[in-house]
């Protein structure tokens, strides 16, 4: 199991937060330990499927907003 100072070291990796010197270090141990190379992989993945993702709002909101606005306008 990946240690809590692990997982917050590659989550540094995956950002490009990490110092060189522990970055270099975490590298060297991917290549001991497969277990966080995988780690790793699946945060890489996480961290661009997370990248991918786009937020709008649903057409119905933005209609309703528009409607409601209209009729604001049509009182004054």
């Amino acid at each position: 199991m990946i240690k809590t100072s692990t997982q917050n070291e590659l989550i540094q990796y995956v950002y490009n937060e990490l110092a060189d010197d522990a970055c270099a270090q975490l590298e060297s141990a991917f290549l001991q330990d497969l277990e966080l190379a995988e780690g790793c992989s699946e945060l890489l993945m996480l961290q661009r499927l997370l990248d991918e993702v786009t937020q709008a709002p649903a057409k119905r909101a933005v209609n309703n907003i528009l409607s409601y606005s209209k009729s604001l306008s049509l009182q004054s």
